[in-house]
């Protein structure tokens, strides 16, 4: 279970250098066996947290260690490890890029260079519904069964992986991907 702590301080610190996230966005989880997940907690800034600000749940939400209350974006994560049994690891963020493009993007999406569509595959929009709520956690347990790399409308992305590093790596080829989209279409 250290190294998924380390793993989850890591990348949160990562996750604000790249500014993928800010003030107190986002949240990161991981599988610590069949029964128990690790997450970040609510309203904590990412890049600062410490091993004692984690939190331990059951599959039901419930916690069993850590003061904090989780993340607000919990059941998004219980639902996706319910959907996908492959998906060990869990992380969402706010790209700049992704993010403003989740505006105008269309319903699915293939990427167009070549290690994005090996590594991520295909990437799907999940249709805006209140942060935090149920309803998007639905939206995103339906269109996790055949993409693991989500982008919400008008609230960022959310990945899965088998790790939290093929997670983070997900996340950021989505993110390179829609970058140089976004550059090759001011040069047409």
């Amino acid at each position: 279970m250290k190294e998924i702590v380390n793993d989850i301080l890591e990348i949160g610190k990562l996750l604000y250098q790249k500014n993928f996230i800010l003030a107190t966005d986002g949240n990161i989880s991981a599988l610590i066996d069949n029964e128990r997940i690790i997450i970040t907690p609510s309203g904590r800034r990412k890049e600062k947290l410490k091993e004692e600000d984690l939190v331990v749940i059951n599959r039901e939400g419930a916690i069993l260690s850590g003061t904090n209350r989780p993340s607000s974006e919990i059941y998004m994560h219980l639902w996706i490890y319910e959907q996908r049994p492959d998906v060990k690891a869990i992380i969402h963020a706010h790209p700049p890029h992704a993010t403003s493009y989740s505006f105008v993007m269309p319903r699915e999406y293939t990427p167009q260079l070549a290690e994005t569509r090996d590594f991520v595959g295909k990437i799907s929009f999940v249709p805006y519904r209140e942060p935090g709520s149920k309803e998007l956690a639905k939206e995103v347990k339906e269109k996790i069964k055949n993409s693991l790399a989500l982008v919400l409308h008008k609230h960022g992305v959310i990945v899965g992986g088998t790790s939290l590093w093929d997670a983070f790596s997900r996340l950021e080829r989505l993110e390179f991907e829609i970058k140089i989209r976004m550059m090759r279409r001011a040069f047409q």
